[in-house]
């Protein structure tokens, strides 16, 4: 069996035995999506992946339901809070507060390389086999609604005097990956 090194994202190399992928569990449609083949992970770089793991990363079997329980607390009305709580000034909402820009948010796997923290290109793993069955490695990804500007721009903004629009920017995830 080959071995390859996988790194997380604070650069601890640990070394995964990769499981040769058999023909008839590979099709084009998953070669067409850019699944990667599935990696067998030890128990150390579980470890790992556990206790550095990153809120918008997430490794299942199913796709998650909901948003990440760090963005879960933020909205109330997710939670189907009916009781009242105690006013109080830190944390405080304000009725009528809306986004500048109209985003969305969804889990996605469609993954397949990265940029890590160093500037090296990786390779996301997919698929990753812990026991009996394959886990895929979910993203919780949040884009502008929009891809290209809205006619009057962002909200809030005077569009007398000034342009707006949403732009995506990326931002660094702990995640399994593995150097080209």
């Amino acid at each position: 069996i080959p071995k390859q090194t996988a790194r997380t994202k604070d650069g601890v190399p640990t070394t995964v035995e990769k499981t040769e992928v058999e023909p008839e569990l590979t099709t084009s449609q998953d070669i067409r999506l850019g699944f990667q083949p599935v990696v067998s992970l030890d128990a150390e770089l579980l470890r790992q992946q556990r206790r550095f793991s990153s809120p918008r990363v997430l490794l299942s079997e199913n796709t998650p339901l909901e948003p990440p329980p760090l963005y879960l607390m933020e909205e109330p009305m997710v939670l189907n809070r009916t009781s009242r709580r105690k006013r109080y000034t830190e944390g405080k909402t304000h009725r009528g507060e809306y986004s500048v820009c109209d985003s969305e948010s969804r889990w996605v796997t469609d993954k397949t390389s990265a940029v890590d923290i160093r500037g090296h290109q990786v390779t996301v793993l997919g698929e990753i086999r812990m026991g009996p069955s394959p886990v895929k490695q979910y993203f919780y990804e949040t884009r502008c609604k929009q891809a290209k500007p809205a006619k009057s721009g962002c909200r809030g903004i005077d569009d007398k005097h000034w342009n707006s629009q949403c732009k995506t920017s990326q931002t660094f995830v702990r995640a399994l990956t593995s150097e080209k």
